[in-house]
């Protein structure tokens, strides 16, 4: 049966997946068990476990398409096992002498729990090539940005002033902790368990743990420590940390999406003539790519919960935590890429409205420049004082509607924050922006270095993303 975890919407089949899109299909889980089943069988013979002829001709039929997928799935409604089907055909395309040293001295999870993270490993190497992508991306905005002036909010009210860019880091710094833990765990996640029944070895005594590190080693994995099947924590982890780095991707999915409302009018996604936002209400130009990361982030942390309901199920093998873990897995996975690719879409078409941002800004009439009109004034009153003072300049400008700078200007502070000029009062503004251009750059550069070491490290073409052309909202 063909699955895929994710939310589809409308926008989902424009979306580059980067190969991985059917990660989980049933066609890709087969493959997945009959390269492993290959790669036992080729390192079985290279120890002289299995004759080593033997192991050459199970390998060499251990293709899908070698084998009769009707008969499978014929045998499967009979036998009612999720893999003795696959290796009943497998055997039948070897022969009598081959067929013997199929899947010598294992168990159905050392397959099963084996492809399942195998097939995780490619789907997580797609994520960190598309996470990547995404911070160059925004690295080059944040730079870009760095001195453009906006709002900064807490509990979605004015707060300071930052730049764009400044915003644009607080996200870099979040997707870098997500790809530093990302790849912090792929030793202990991504793992080939060939222990057996129960993790001891039992059908393969002395040789097993050495066949275990040569297979891992084969499929381009890392080998159990100790092979328990009912250890999942590890897998338990990297859904967690799944769920975490979503939060992120989450999180600027509403800043756009609420951005993007008529009343801030400051970020908008990438439209193009003819995209249909609504079919009654023709002005509509909805954040479909926003609105489709927070639907599937929300499922994503659903299965994160439910994934961890497999880690403490008793004894050395229980068939509900391995029902519920491998599909669970496999659905995290497909979610989460999902989630990726959207926010790349998101990132990649991410268009400001910078005129807005300044308009913005100036919305409270000067209130938001309070933090740092006290600030000076403390240098001279001391901070109790001098945010009593500015406190009564501001509650005053709120209610009677006027410019906070003009009434600070006939208030006691006049003499303190302002510089008279012949052609009047001076108020200088200079550093109300706290670091914000220096951060924004700082991780802008990390951000793009970040691509380029990751793609190295991966022997991949480091050609850079398209840098942004200088972009705003008329």
């Amino acid at each position: 049966m063909e699955r895929n975890g994710e939310y589809i919407d409308a926008s989902s089949r424009m979306l580059d997946y980067r190969g991985v899109r059917d990660l989980y299909s049933q066609n890709s889980v087969y493959q997945a068990w009959l390269d492993i089943e290959a790669a036992v069988a080729l390192t079985q013979s290279e120890m002289g476990i299995i004759p080593a002829d033997a192991g050459a001709k199970i390998a060499a039929h251990c293709v899908l398409d070698k084998l009769d997928l009707d008969r499978v799935e014929k045998q499967f409604a009979t036998v009612r096992h999720p893999l003795v089907p696959l290796l009943n055909e497998l055997v039948r395309q070897c022969g009598d002498y081959a067929g013997k040293y199929v899947h010598w001295g294992l168990a159905t999870q050392n397959i099963q729990q084996t492809g399942t993270l195998y097939l995780a490993k490619r789907g997580h190497d797609v994520l960190l090539d598309v996470l990547t992508d995404i911070l160059d991306r925004l690295g080059a905005l944040a730079i870009e940005h760095a001195d453009v002036e906006m709002a900064g909010r807490t509990h979605g009210q004015h707060a300071v002033p930052i730049t764009f860019g400044f915003k644009l880091a607080i996200w870099i710094d979040e997707l870098l902790q997500a790809y530093e833990r990302l790849k912090s765990v792929e030793k202990r996640v991504f793992t080939a368990m060939m222990g057996g029944a129960v993790g001891c070895y039992s059908a393969l005594g002395d040789v097993g743990p050495e066949m275990q590190k040569r297979v891992a080693e084969r499929l381009g994995m890392y080998q159990m420590a100790l092979p328990s099947r009912s250890n999942r924590t590890h897998m338990c982890e990297y859904v967690q940390l799944l769920a975490l780095t979503a939060t992120s991707f989450h999180k600027i999915a509403e800043e756009v999406a609420q951005s993007s409302a008529a009343e801030y009018g400051e970020l908008y996604e990438v439209f193009s003539h003819g995209v249909v936002g609504s079919s009654t209400m023709p002005q509509k130009v909805n954040p479909k790519l926003s609105m489709g990361i927070m639907a599937n982030c929300q499922k994503l942390y659903g299965l994160s919960s439910m994934i961890l309901n497999t880690a403490y199920r008793p004894f050395e093998g229980d068939a509900c935590a391995n029902v519920v873990y491998d599909n669970g897995v496999a659905e995290a996975m497909e979610v989460a890429i999902g989630i990726f690719v959207r926010a790349e879409a998101l990132i990649a078409g991410l268009t400001p409205d910078l005129e807005r941002m300044r308009q913005n800004l100036n919305l409270s009439n000067g209130l938001i420049f309070s933090e740092g009109i006290m600030m000076k004034a403390a240098q001279t009153l001391g901070k109790h004082e001098a945010h009593d003072l500015v406190y009564d300049a501001a509650m005053a400008a709120r209610k009677e509607r006027k410019p906070f700078i003009d009434l600070l200007a006939t208030s006691k502070l006049v003499d303190i924050l302002f510089e008279r000029r012949e052609d009047g009062l001076h108020f200088d503004m200079t550093g109300q922006y706290g670091l914000s251009p220096q951060i924004a750059r700082e991780f802008g550069t990390k951000a793009r270095e970040l691509r380029r070491t990751h793609h190295a490290a991966s022997g991949m073409n480091a050609a850079p993303v398209q840098d942004p052309a200088p972009s705003s909202v008329a």
